[in-house]
């Protein structure tokens, strides 16, 4: 197995560099902004210390830019019932990506909603983030600079070249160091779930313009035990660790202000609710099961805070007795037509967690 992932990155790096040689693009000399809180400038230059070579080079892992997108039912072609694939829903249609095309691109540039937004995934660190193209003035696409940070994805913004880790959401290098990126919700699902729950769908098809084994993957296989996705330590140093969890236990990350929470996923699937306390505010986790992953919302209402259970599988509040969907709306009850606030969330393997925040709480 060892010798079979050894063989898959060596194969990922060859072709990085086959790839910026025809490609390249040259490094800007950016001078950074000092900011005006020192301890936040502190952590950051930490973070830009610990900075390291993934092997490729910058953009030697392409982003997809120009995506094409085919219906569930070609796609059925294509995907096995079990393969990981990525959903961000979207008030206009769905739209799927498949972890076996976004494991040799980690970046995929596209428009959402009339917005530029980018779906990032980090194959080492298992954490798949949305982030909107714009923030300040600036609008940008992300490309892969060839870099990782405690094992994680750095990304650089086309319009500065700002490193920007992908776990953190905030520059740690370059002219937008300390500028946080926004991000939105991507489901971490499989692909007998996405369609069944989706199929009207439009799915990221493997016409790239990129030529890549798009149906192996140099890490191994999330429908495989002992494979780098589940067994082991990181590949790359990471900044402190943390053995209250196996490294690659999977958490749902949740960041608010300087706080941090990690959910051990498994935990929530046995509870399906939970009611946290994180800032100083309160917020609920649904179970959501048709999609096997978990939702975050905030558990106020106005002056009010909620707090919810679930009685014969259904989830109600304790406070007015409504009953709730885990999409967070009121379907019964007085609260009917209420809907909770989203909190942003993604799954996350435990050692990259804990390595951008130790100061997390751990929940399970």
């Amino acid at each position: 197995m060892v010798s079979k992932i050894t063989w898959g990155i060596a194969l990922l790096v060859l072709i990085s560099l086959l790839f910026v040689f025809s490609n390249f693009v040259q490094e800007k000399e950016v001078i950074e902004p000092e900011l005006k809180d020192k301890e936040l400038e502190s952590r950051l230059n930490e973070f830009a210390k610990n900075i390291v070579s993934g092997g490729p080079p910058k953009d030697g892992i392409p982003p997809v830019d120009r995506p094409k997108y085919v219906p569930v039912q070609d796609a059925d072609n294509f995907l096995d019932e079990k393969d990981v694939v990525f959903v961000v829903e979207n008030i206009d249609t769905e739209k799927i990506y498949p972890q076996k095309i976004l494991v040799w691109h980690e970046i995929v540039n596209d428009v959402i909603g009339g917005e530029r937004v980018s779906i990032t995934y980090c194959p080492l660190t298992g954490s798949t983030v949305g982030f909107k193209g714009k923030f300040d003035s600036n609008e940008t696409t992300f490309g892969t600079s060839g870099k990782l940070l405690n094992s994680n994805l750095v990304m650089y913004d086309r319009a500065t070249d700002s490193y920007f880790p992908q776990i953190l959401g905030m520059a740690v290098k370059g002219s937008q160091k300390g500028k946080t990126l926004e991000e939105f919700p991507v489901i971490w699902t499989t692909w007998d779930r996405a369609k069944a729950k989706y199929p009207g769908a439009l799915v990221l098809s493997a016409d790239t313009g990129f030529l890549r084994q798009y149906g192996t993957d140099p890490y191994g296989s999330y429908q495989e035990k002992g494979t780098y996705y589940d067994s082991g330590d990181p590949f790359f140093p990471v900044m402190v660790t943390d053995s209250r969890l196996a490294a690659k236990e999977v958490v749902i990350g949740i960041r608010i202000n300087n706080s941090a929470l990690a959910i051990v996923k498994n935990k929530l699937v046995e509870s399906r609710v939970a009611n946290l306390r994180m800032d100083n505010r309160s917020i609920v986790a649904f179970y959501d099961e048709s999609l096997d992953t978990v939702r975050i919302y905030s558990g106020h209402i106005g002056t009010d805070i909620l707090n919810f259970e679930t009685r014969g599988g259904k989830i109600f509040d304790r406070e007015s007795n409504s009953e709730w969907s885990v999409l967070g709306e009121s379907t019964g009850g007085e609260m009917r037509g209420t809907k909770l606030r989203p909190i942003n969330s993604f799954d996350v393997m435990w050692f990259a967690w804990f390595s951008f925040y130790p100061q997390t709480e751990l929940y399970g």
